[in-house]
């Protein structure tokens, strides 16, 4: 019975925190919408850049669960992540090399 009571608190425990980083995720999707129609000139990539970086970042740490995972796991998306900026450095250069 005592086994059973444990499942359930776990169960309700990992309802409780996917609902909370849900609603975060959906609050900086709500700002982001809203910003989007927001005049910040200069600011406005930044912050753009901002919030996308916290909802990946909730992604990453607390769903995909990166924090608890094993040291390969965790070097396995480091390098998808240094891949992914190479992608975007190389496509970069191209774009400001053309005339």
């Amino acid at each position: 019975m005592n086994d059973t009571s444990d499942a359930s608190a776990k169960l309700r425990h990992l309802w409780r925190r996917n609902s909370l980083i849900w609603l975060a995720l959906v609050a900086l999707l709500t700002a982001t919408c809203f910003l989007a129609y927001q005049r910040l000139g200069a600011l406005n990539g930044p912050v753009s850049l901002l919030i996308a970086a916290m909802k990946a970042g909730l992604v990453l740490a607390l769903f995909m669960e990166l924090l608890q995972a094993r040291a390969l796991v965790r070097l396995t998306a480091l390098l998808g992540l240094v891949f992914l900026f190479v992608l975007f450095a190389l496509s970069g250069t191209d774009f400001l090399t053309r005339p």
